[in-house]
């Protein structure tokens, strides 16, 4: 069963995203913040053998010193996480497109609907099973 890793700090836009995803048949592990995230996913200290999530939802705009970029900069540190597919979210203007074809992620924009949601992970999941 595919498992979807989600750092997202408002609560509202958590639930929704987790209700979906359930809906859909994914599993959910949710980050209540950036350090959680990281900490489970071995960027503060082990390796995780194997990696509890299969693609990482993050927000860009996180309450809390670190941004859902700086996350995922931490993440494509380690080699074993560099190729993990990750979706960043915001409601704010990205402008910096080329940090993110650098780190090798998709940007998906609030207010998003489902489907958008549910079908960027499908081609993500899908190109990265075929990689």
């Amino acid at each position: 069963m595919t498992c979807v890793g989600l750092l997202e700090d408002d609560i509202a836009i958590q639930e929704m995203i987790l209700l979906v995803l359930q809906d859909e048949g994914y599993t959910v592990v949710n980050y209540p913040d950036a350090e959680t995230c990281l900490l489970s996913l071995g960027v503060e200290g082990t390796v995780v053998n194997p990696l509890p999530i299969d693609l990482l939802i993050a927000d860009w705009r996180l309450s809390g010193s670190i941004t859902g970029v700086e996350v995922i900069r931490q993440l494509r540190a380690q080699s074993y996480l560099a190729t993990l597919p990750v979706i960043l979210t915001t409601a704010a203007t990205y402008n910096d497109t080329e940090e993110l074809q650098q780190l090798h992620v998709s940007l998906l924009e609030k207010p998003f609907s489902v489907d958008d949601i549910i079908h960027l992970i499908q081609e993500l999941l899908i190109s990265d099973t075929s990689a």
